[in-house]
């Protein structure tokens, strides 16, 4: 049976490709007939009830030629059969069920999988290392000199793609396992044939490369193999390791290359990432694309590792921006130019190609330029900034990506300003905004796990507040007009209109996001929680700093009875209004949350209070809570119809 997919030969009892993969059914051509077949019925159907209309006199609408949708049709709605026999022609066979595949066929077909094509990537992969450690055999006994153990390894190279090319219409993963292994030789004898013998020099050697490069992504097009893709490319990663190991070299690269030809190793690394971006743009293998990205900053790992120290900063950041900028092109220039739709691996390729950027030039940077760190980043957030513009200009079917890039774009803005102002109210502000923009994005492209990366930056927020911009010197404090007042605002602020979007969209959440007790209402609690916790620090913090500069000890108490006073007229203050918001609102969690807060003023007057205050202040805390209460118990009678489900589920 031959696969419709690749076209290639298969055993009939198999359900996939054991080429290409694909799904192979012979229910497709029954259903495609059945189609047909209702397809010229219902011609039929209509043409006999135009003769009917014409002489019985019936006129009505016509029902239009087309597929219908299946929810549409109703059994009131549905035409009856024709009268007389339907046309032999036309009769409609019901498909015979699906033969069930029985564990031998299983077994056979594993067997198939397992023996056909992964000992074949397998053998190919050996014999690479074999002859890495013949050339290092041949190089000790002294058998072959340098220009042979190119010309060996070109011809063995050619060789192994001619025969891919020999065999690829009959044994076609057998073919490309060797093209590609024929694909990581050639690579290896160019990068040889200049690095250690000098046998060509360096534009031609970056020719032929290139070339090489080319024809691994014709390969790999011709083949439509992605296979044969990732075998080339793991091939041009490791030819560097191979050639160490088979002339001695102790570490790495290091025993190989000197420090005069460092550079070209990341010549080499960059002309193999452009055979990648090329291809890139006609295929969208994307574990081919993660490969390629790991392997170049692998090398560029070992090569900074040997070289770092001799060669300039310079060198070192061009370079890696050089790669950065390529597999940016790599990950989004398919999306640019087809318009396909994005999926959860193009984000994670963007993603882990911006980290490790980003990552690895801070720590290039850490030393002598650790004061433009804040500049890098804010220029890395410009960058993503105008790739989410490209993304929009090209059309809806980018606007994901575009999203996507946007939210780096506030990742990186996020760091810039605590990196560069060094001030902890910006980096708390910053954070804040970035945690409702992500929940914003993720409701807006229904995006779960983007929602849980913007609640565990709103965690993060949360723990700043509390515990590193509570405290502020009393020496310099204005209330209203200081650095946690700035930092506390701008985190409510955001707190309340991110309950706000989870509220708005509860309907589109996790189950668990939609009970009574869910995320949104944690959201609006934890924002009233930080807005009285920061007016009672304003207060708290004014009525100390007056009593550290008075030493009039009547004064003293008086200042002492009025912060006391002030506390506890905000909360009982607070309290109504949340009871009142929750009466007029209908919101019954609001009205519990708010009789919760008001015990704690009552119990205060009457237990800490009525001792501590002097006895103006008491009177009038005690006055004052009164009016207070008398006003929630007017409002319970006033608004009693509204609230009758007060104790039950309203």
């Amino acid at each position: 049976m031959k696969c419709p997919s690749c076209n290639k030969d298969n055993d009939p009892e198999n359900s996939y490709c054991i080429s290409c993969g694909a799904l192979i059914s012979e229910e497709m051509p029954v259903l495609r007939e059945e189609i047909s077949h209702l397809r010229r019925l219902i011609e039929l159907m209509q043409e006999r009830l135009v003769i009917l209309e014409r002489t019985q006199g019936i006129s009505g609408p016509r029902p239009e030629l087309g597929p219908t949708p299946p929810e549409t049709l109703t059994p009131a709605q549905t035409a009856a059969p024709p009268a007389g026999p339907v046309p032999a022609d036309l009769a409609v066979t019901p498909p015979a069920p699906p033969k069930s595949r029985t564990p031998r066929a299983i077994e056979r077909e594993w067997e198939q999988i397992l023996g056909g094509s992964w000992l074949a990537r397998i053998g190919v992969l050996a014999i690479i290392i074999g002859v890495g450690f013949f050339l290092k055999y041949a190089f000790d006994q002294n058998w072959l000199g340098p220009t042979a153990r190119v010309i060996l390894g070109v011809v063995a190279g050619l060789i192994m793609i001619g025969g891919g090319h020999y065999w690829g219409k009959k044994y076609p993963t057998f073919a490309q396992a060797i093209s590609g292994g024929g694909i990581a030789l050639l690579y290896l004898s160019v990068f040889a044939a200049y690095t250690m013998f000098g046998l060509v020099d360096f534009y031609p050697a970056v020719a032929l490369l290139l070339l090489i490069s080319i024809s691994s992504a014709l390969l790999a097009l011709r083949y439509n193999s992605m296979a044969l893709a990732i075998i080339s490319i793991i091939g041009a990663f490791v030819a560097p390791f191979v050639l160490s190991v088979a002339t001695g070299g102790a570490s790495g690269t290091g025993g190989v290359i000197e420090a005069s030809q460092s550079f070209w190793l990341l010549v080499y690394v960059m002309v193999v990432d452009l055979g990648v971006l090329w291809l890139s743009t006609f295929r969208k293998w994307r574990w081919f694309t993660l490969m390629a990205l790991a392997g170049s900053l692998i090398v560029f790992g070992v090569w900074y590792n040997r070289f770092g120290d001799e060669v300039s900063l310079l060198t070192s950041m061009g370079s890696l921006t050089i790669i950065f900028l390529i597999f940016v092109a790599a990950t989004t220039l398919y999306h640019i130019i087809w318009r396909r739709v994005s999926r959860d691996f193009d984000y994670i390729l963007m993603a882990v190609n911006a980290t490790s950027y980003f990552g690895i030039s801070y720590g290039l940077m850490w030393n002598d330029l650790s004061e433009w760190l804040g500049g890098f980043s804010l220029l890395m957030a410009l960058f993503y900034s105008g790739l989410a513009y490209i993304f929009i200009k090209r059309g809806a079917v980018n606007v994901r990506l575009a999203f996507f890039a946007l939210g780096i774009t506030l990742l990186f803005l996020t760091i810039a300003i605590p990196v560069q102002l060094n001030d902890t109210a910006w980096t708390t502000i910053a954070w804040a905004a970035q945690g409702t923009i992500l929940l914003w994005l993720s409701l807006k492209l229904r995006m779960p796990l983007l929602r849980i990366t913007s609640y565990i930056v709103f965690t993060v927020t949360f723990i700043r507040l509390l515990f590193f911009d509570t405290t502020v010197s009393l020496r310099d404090f204005t209330p209203v007009l200081n650095e946690r007042f700035l930092a506390f605002i701008f985190g409510i602020v955001a707190m309340y209109l991110a309950g706000y979007l989870l509220w708005r969209e509860r309907e589109s959440l996790w189950p668990r996001e939609q009970t009574a007790w869910s995320v949104y209402p944690i959201f609006i609690g934890i924002a009233n929680f930080f807005t009285l916790w920061l007016l009672s620090t304003e207060v708290w913090d004014f009525f100390t700093k007056q009593l550290s500069t008075t030493t009039d000890w009547t004064a003293r108490d008086g200042l002492r009875s009025a912060r006391n006073l002030s506390l506890t007229g905000l909360w009982a203050g607070y309290a109504v209004i949340l009871l009142v918001i929750g009466i007029t609102r209908r919101l019954r969690l609001v009205r519990l949350s708010a009789l919760g807060l008001l015990v704690i003023p009552i119990v205060k007057v009457f237990v800490y209070d009525v001792f501590a205050l002097e006895q103006v202040y008491r009177i009038i805390a005690f006055i004052g809570l009164g009016i207070l209460l008398l006003t929630s118990a007017y409002l319970y009678q006033r608004h009693r119809k509204a609230i009758v489900g007060f104790f039950t589920k309203e």
